[in-house]
């Protein structure tokens, strides 16, 4: 779905991916420990940002010498992926032309790659954005988290065949 020409992505049409409650603090940091040393082993300076299901920011690091705009974009990737239930990199293909129009509502709302729902059985527990590195740097360090805190990688398994 994420990549095709649809303009309404199939899991909005049929209701599935529900929020859920139930992300904790001790869980996000859990999972952004997995991150820094996922970013530290390729030497990646990153941010790292955790959202509730309500784009609440509930979880945040900057390891040293993360480029300082990678703070808001890692927090800007998180909430747009809790909001839009889709990875960050999907908004790009759905906004060329024929697409979705610029969302000029959202000034949080942002298309580069690293950002990720937080998915267990169907539900959406929120989301997680990575900023620092390029795509490929930014998914990988993701999906460590992801499989620390016992969630689904499937978005970034399909981001990382694509990279």
């Amino acid at each position: 779905m994420a990549r095709s020409k649809e303009q309404i992505p199939p899991s909005w049409k049929t209701g599935k991916l529900c929020y859920e409650t139930g992300l904790t603090l001790k869980m996000a940091e859990k999972m952004l420990d997995a991150s820094e040393k996922e970013a530290t082993k390729q030497e990646v300076p990153v941010s790292m940002a955790i959202t509730d299901c309500g784009g609440n920011l509930l979880a945040f690091r900057r390891m040293d010498h993360a480029i300082l705009m990678s703070i808001q974009i890692a927090i800007n990737k998180s909430f747009t992926v809790t909001y839009g239930k889709l990875p960050t990199s999907t908004w790009k293909n759905m906004f060329q032309p024929g697409g979705l129009p610029a969302l000029p509502f959202h000034d949080k709302w942002i298309a580069l790659p690293g950002g990720f729902p937080i998915i267990k059985k169907g539900r959406l527990y929120g989301g997680i954005g990575i900023s620092g590195g390029v795509a490929v740097h930014d998914t990988t360090i993701a999906r460590a988290a992801l499989i620390a805190g016992g969630f689904s990688t499937e978005e970034t398994d399909a981001v990382l065949e694509e990279c």
